[in-house]
């Protein structure tokens, strides 16, 4: 009687761990034999959910007893994916049903579980959160871009970038070694936003000023000291300023606070000031320079006067 307690309590103490998920195989190291299984079955302390995996004491199961049940009924170096790895790293809400499971070998779907089969997953693939096996980061990316809508990837690389997750140079990794996986050029295309340009301040002045040239529109003061600020450029006759951005300027919140100031202190004095990213000046110099002469040119008018 006293082991039957103690095996008990190892059961419990495993669940606990496991979101109140085990395998028969776990049961069988515990000292479990079929009539005990059976038992447990009979009164309840057992749930079966899947062939070989029960959940213990209770039929309704936890998101996360879901997905740990899903990739224990896979067995050995099964994990979550795609939108399940994408829920469980907290980039969506959600968890959709069926759970999404990838393993190397081959197999079919279950009721309840989304497989897929990689056999070139990589070792650095593989990890960890949440007491759960999943994809990486990276990975986890790469696989939703080839299922979820556009918005939804984009959202998710959002998230992801703002829990301070996401790493364009290790997605570049894996981009370039899984060339015919199907989320790969979707994922490049969402992340150019995210990506350093190799645009210096000096590079960046030059490549707009020569921009503004091409448009016809006349050349602005670079870097001079008005009411009290050094603008990037600035055109006297219309009051307007532009200033060169980047996102890793505004990475904190002393940034933030200051540049919301200075904003304000330029509109207080009539001036105008618009943000051009080096992202964006870098991919279309033609676009900006053209916007900012259609703007001077109604700031000119008699009606913006």
């Amino acid at each position: 009687m006293r082991r039957q307690v103690r095996t008990h309590q190892r059961l419990a103490r495993l669940a606990a761990s496991q979101y109140g998920i085990v395998t028969r195989d776990q049961l069988d190291r515990l000292g479990y034999t079929d009539r005990m299984v059976d038992h447990a079955l009979a009164t309840g302390r057992l749930q079966a959910w899947h062939r070989n995996v029960f959940a213990v004491g209770h039929g309704g199961l936890s998101r996360h007893g879901l997905c740990m049940a899903a990739v224990l009924f896979r067995g050995d170096g099964a994990l979550l994916s795609y939108q399940s790895a994408v829920w469980l790293w907290g980039f969506e809400s959600k968890l959709a049903i069926p759970v999404n499971v990838s393993v190397r070998w081959r197999g079919h779907s279950q009721n309840a579980i989304g497989l897929h089969h990689y056999p070139a997953l990589r070792a650095e693939d593989f990890t960890r959160t949440e007491g759960l096996p999943v994809t990486s980061v990276p990975r986890t990316l790469l696989d939703y871009a080839s299922t979820a809508k556009q918005y939804r990837l984009e959202l998710a690389i959002d998230r992801a970038d703002r829990m301070d997750l996401l790493d364009p140079a290790e997605i570049d990794r894996i981009t370039d070694e899984v060339r015919g996986h199907r989320g790969r050029s979707r994922l490049q295309k969402a992340l150019t936003i995210y990506r350093e340009t190799d645009l210096t301040r000096s590079g960046g002045e030059k490549r707009l000023l020569v921009a503004l040239a091409d448009a016809g529109v006349r050349r602005p003061a670079v870097n001079n000291f008005i009411e009290g600020f050094e603008l990037d450029f600035y055109w006297e006759r219309e009051r307007f300023a532009v200033e060169l951005d980047s996102w890793e300027h505004h990475r904190s919140r002393r940034s933030f606070e200051e540049d919301r100031k200075r904003q304000e202190s330029l509109a207080m004095a009539g001036i105008e000031t618009i943000r051009i990213t080096g992202t964006r000046l870098k991919h279309e110099p033609r676009e900006v320079a053209n916007r900012i002469a259609r703007h001077l040119d109604r700031r000119r008018s008699p009606k913006a006067a």
